[in-house]
Formats: C-alpha cells, sequence, structure tokens
C-alpha cells in the first residue's frame, strides 16, 4: 500500500483494522499481502495499534498473529 497525499498513520491503522474485522485471526504476513504493504511497514501499524488496545498479539513460534 504505497503512501498517497492525505492517506496518514491513522488512515493505515484503520485499514488493517477493518481488514482484522473481515479475517479475525491473521499473520502478520498475511496482512501486509492483503494490503500490498511492507513486512517492517505493517508491524509498525500493527504494534500501533496492539498499544491503543485494538488488536491483541499471539506468537506461535516464530510467527505473529494478530486479532480482535
Amino acid at each position: 500500500m504505497p503512501k498517497k497525499k492525505g492517506f496518514d498513520e491513522e488512515k493505515y491503522q484503520e485499514v488493517i483494522f477493518n481488514l482484522l474485522s473481515k479475517y479475525p485471526f491473521m499473520s502478520t504476513s498475511e496482512i501486509c499481502d492483503k494490503l500490498n504493504m511492507g513486512y517492517e511497514t505493517g508491524l509498525k501499524y500493527l504494534n500501533q495499534l496492539a498499544k491503543k488496545g485494538r488488536v491483541e498479539l499471539r506468537e506461535i513460534g516464530t510467527k505473529k498473529f494478530w486479532y480482535k
């Protein structure tokens, strides 16, 4: 998901949150693939959502899974 004019961090977080509403349990890679976003970028926004308490993280082995 390339950066777009007027598309700020809150908007990226909302897009990720909406995706997790549709698919309630996804890995970081799955989320980034669906949104055409780099892994590190997606992880940054997911961590921000987790700090706000909007999503939860579960680590299974080396994979990170996110859910609402």
